[in-house]
């Protein structure tokens, strides 16, 4: 009985961990763009560059307060493309989210465009309509009620679940709207991945629905995020979809006061945020972190190698 009853309680360990393993692992992100004053890829796969004639704008702040830290400068027919096809094609599960700042919310602007205009072919386009945030597949799609203001830094995603043929959009982390989807099924083809822009005219073109204003911190994950990993990339306030840590690290004394100290010396420099995702300092560190200055209050701490690699996410108190 007793060595049942230790089967039991070990089969039921395993569950439990790979449930919440899967649930971490559930998207993968297959493209990040920082626009720090670049057009390259974080995963170095799909790197971007600029349409004939247009030229990209790093001369705003992106919505963190980096400088240079977003990508503006579109007009009606311009727009960023990989130089490899996309992967995620097909019906496939995918999550898209972005930080915008339009200044016209006229008309229809892509934030994100996949797929082909061609015939028996459909395209994918994530991006706004009369200031709310559009899906749409092939001409055919739905907006959420909430209109974005213009001139102010707005989170939007979007998020289709092949699984249960669902679409949904998010606004600030919001769940915003959401549609069944099993009568208009994706079946996008793999073409070049466009930001700011779509593929809403036939090729050559040229494009019609370039994007007014700035863009910044746009991910692409293949899978079906949830309402809670949406939230959590908005406010950062836990570990974000894809973001798990490498290393198991500690900070002590936490609470804090003076100095936080790390327990392992693979920490090279950390990146703290505060409940709202806000990044309120990025800087080299040696073994500690001087928080004298920080208000009282909870912090997020990313930590990086000397490779510039994530390696753990912690959580402390300023008393």
């Amino acid at each position: 009985m007793k060595q049942n009853f230790t089967l039991l309680k070990n089969a039921l360990l395993t569950t439990a961990l790979f449930i919440g393993y899967t649930t971490l692992q559930a998207q993968t992100l297959v493209a990040h763009y920082k626009f720090d004053n670049s057009l390259n890829d974080e995963t170095g796969t799909y790197n971007l560059s600029a349409s004939t004639g247009f030229t990209p704008l790093f001369t705003e702040a992106g919505h963190d307060g980096t400088p240079n830290g977003a990508v503006s400068g579109f007009a009606g027919i311009d727009y960023l493309e990989s130089a490899i096809d996309f992967e995620i094609d097909g019906n496939e599960s995918r999550t898209i989210v972005a930080w915008i700042k339009t200044n016209n919310t006229s008309g229809t602007r892509a934030i994100v465009g996949l797929g082909s205009n061609a015939v028996n072919y459909q395209r994918h386009t994530f991006g706004i309509a009369s200031a709310k945030p559009r899906f749409e597949i092939k001409g055919t799609g739905f907006a959420s009620p909430t209109s974005v203001n213009t001139d102010v830094w707005v989170h939007v995603a979007c998020v289709y679940d092949n699984a249960n043929k669902k679409a949904s959009l998010y606004v600030n982390g919001a769940l915003d709207g959401s549609a069944d989807w099993s009568s208009t099924v994706p079946n996008t083809v793999q073409t070049k991945l466009r930001v700011g822009n779509d593929y809403n005219v036939a090729e050559p073109g040229p494009q019609t629905r370039g994007w007014v204003g700035a863009m910044d911190d746009v991910r692409i994950y293949a899978g079906a995020a949830t309402d809670a990993q949406i939230l959590s990339l908005y406010t950062n306030a836990t570990l974000a979809v894809n973001e798990v840590s490498t290393e198991n690290l500690n900070v002590y004394p936490n609470p804090v006061k003076d100095y936080l100290y790390f327990s392992t010396n693979n920490v090279d420099s950390v990146e703290v945020y505060n409940l709202l995702g806000a990044k309120l300092t990025s800087q080299k560190i040696d073994g500690k972190l001087d928080m004298t200055s920080f208000a009282n209050g909870a912090y997020l701490i990313k930590c990086f190698n000397t490779d510039g690699a994530l390696i753990s996410t912690v959580k402390t108190i300023k008393e």
